[in-house]
């Protein structure tokens, strides 16, 4: 046995031992569990396909905040911008900000005559009133999407040319959004820091010495500081949510299925999910709109009085996401979930024993499929991987088809219980983060571990497909953003992005823009 087989058997024994007391619970149950496949998954996500909740919520006041999307629709309709001037100025927060490491590559000339076609064109002065909802706005992606023309290097020495859009990019640019460049990220997207060892790390704009999380890093960042109006990241344990909680932004990882994830470097096929980052919850719902090709239908009743959201239960749950947390991460999300009751919203606590099996099940699914996805690369380059992620593909290969059925069988048993959770409640309130972003090399101020712990409290909810929005909820000592996740049943997207409105609406959402200058 070679030295490399030796260590990722003596790596995978860890989660064999908890697989053990998986199958002790299941040998407890009236009826063994059958595993749940990703098809099966997707299948309940369009089964639902939600707008039953986010039709009984009415429709929020609207009133656009500077620097969201919404505010830049109006001033190109209102002609007081061009989508030159909101290009210019992207691309100057992009250069004042290049210590920071968001972009692997930024589309200067390219951007600006994009926008100079569009100044003053028929369809620009129609912006606003049927035209293309993004037309002329600035926008990244991750560089793990495919954009036509392009390379993708999917954060890693391993990268190809492009030869069409992900439809992902592809639904973005026919609603008229200009491409300001792509984001770094971590190496395949497989960590949770932003630290990448073949482009550099990605800075945290609140604090460059702390990390930004991962592993849609430079895409949060981006959002963050203005480099841009909105981002594309992916998400297979909480690669929006980490980083949008740690820089202090919106990010949406929806339900599974809902946005394609043709034309994107896969990590774990049946984890893997592809969402908008953004500086509101309504450029967020937009963003997704048009990722998803999906319609939020028309909302409630547009609500009279102080408690719009009367008839809504919010569940907090007891056991499993506010443990182990920082007092700052347990009242951002308290103050949540307080904004919620006080437009009118029933607290409801829950529990959820089951979740605590979905960090070993979802890891083992992530670590066989990463395996295999990244199998030819191992085999003939793996010294172009770097050491921490060939340590996690390595355990993925020595896990068995019986490790993958334990998983599976994990995940109906878990998604099950919410299944039944979303009966009684129609939104879940959980801490994004147990602690803010930590100094980079060192652990959470919970002393955990980064990846385990930063992926703690999101991971369920890839393993599950459940949609998950990260707000921005509050700052921790250091005065770094903490934020909490709204989390809806299957196909819930809109009614998730609903609450977060009346949220931003009722001024509940506090939110700092970094500079994106380097410090003083």
């Amino acid at each position: 046995m070679s030295d490399r087989l030796a260590a990722a058997e003596e790596r995978a024994d860890p989660l064999r031992k908890e697989l053990e007391e998986v199958g002790r619970v299941f040998a407890r149950l009236p009826e063994t569990p059958e595993p749940l496949t990703a098809g099966e998954l997707a299948a309940r996500v369009f089964a639902g396909k939600g707008r039953r909740r986010a039709a009984a919520i009415p429709a929020p006041p609207v009133d656009p905040a500077p620097g969201t999307i919404a505010a830049a629709r109006a001033d190109l309709a209102a002609g007081r911008r061009s989508p030159v001037d909101l290009v210019e100025e992207a691309l100057e927060r992009a250069r004042a900000g290049r210590h920071l490491g968001a972009f692997l590559r930024l589309r200067e000339e390219e951007a600006l005559a994009e926008a100079r076609r569009l100044a003053g064109s028929p369809e620009a002065a129609g912006q606003g009133r049927g035209g293309r909802p993004l037309l002329g706005i600035p926008l990244s992606v991750k560089d793990i999407v495919d954009v036509a023309g392009m390379t993708t290097t999917s954060g890693s020495k391993f990268p190809h040319e492009a030869a069409r859009s992900a439809p992902a990019w592809g639904r973005l640019s026919e609603a008229g959004a200009i491409l300001l460049g792509k984001n770094n990220l971590q190496e395949f997207a497989f960590g949770v820091s932003g630290d990448n060892p073949t482009f550099g790390r990605t800075r945290n704009p609140h604090d460059p010495a702390r990390i930004p999380g991962g592993s849609s890093s430079g895409s949060a960042v981006a959002v963050a500081t203005g480099m841009g109006y909105g981002s594309v990241g992916t998400d297979t344990g909480g690669s929006i949510r980490i980083p949008a909680s740690l820089n202090g932004v919106f990010g949406l990882k929806p339900s599974y299925g809902a946005v394609s994830r043709a034309g994107v470097t896969p990590l774990s096929w049946s984890l893997d999910h592809v969402g908008p980052i953004a500086r509101s919850a309504g450029d967020t719902a937009l963003l997704f709109e048009v990722l998803s090709g999906w319609s939020p239908g028309p909302a409630g009743p547009r609500a009279a009085g102080p408690k719009p959201l009367a008839g809504v239960r919010v569940g907090v749950p007891l056991d499993f996401f506010y443990s182990d947390l920082i007092r700052e991460a347990r009242q951002a999300a308290d103050g949540i979930v307080a904004a919620l009751v006080r437009l009118g919203a029933e607290r409801v606590e829950v529990r959820v024993p089951e979740v605590e099996l979905s960090g070993v099940c979802r890891n083992v699914l992530a670590f066989v499929e990463a395996a295999v996805v990244h199998r030819e690369r191992l085999a003939a380059r793996p010294d172009d991987i770097s050491e921490d992620v060939r340590r996690l593909l390595d355990v993925g290969g020595v896990l068995s088809a019986a490790d993958l059925l334990s998983a599976l069988q994990g995940r109906r048993l878990v998604a099950d219980a919410f299944a039944r959770l979303f009966e009684a409640v129609d939104v879940l309130v959980a801490p994004s983060t147990p602690a803010g972003a930590p100094e980079a090399g060192e652990p959470l101020a919970t002393a955990e571990d980064i990846r385990p712990g930063l992926i703690r409290l999101v991971g369920p909810f890839n393993f599950t497909g459940l949609p998950a929005l990260q707000v921005p909820a509050g700052f921790d000592a250091p005065g770094m953003p903490l934020g909490a996740q709204l989390v809806g049943g299957p196909g819930e997207d809109f009614a998730v992005l609903r609450l977060a409105a009346w949220l931003e609406a009722n001024g509940a959402i506090p939110m700092r823009q970094p500079s994106p200058g380097p410090p003083d």
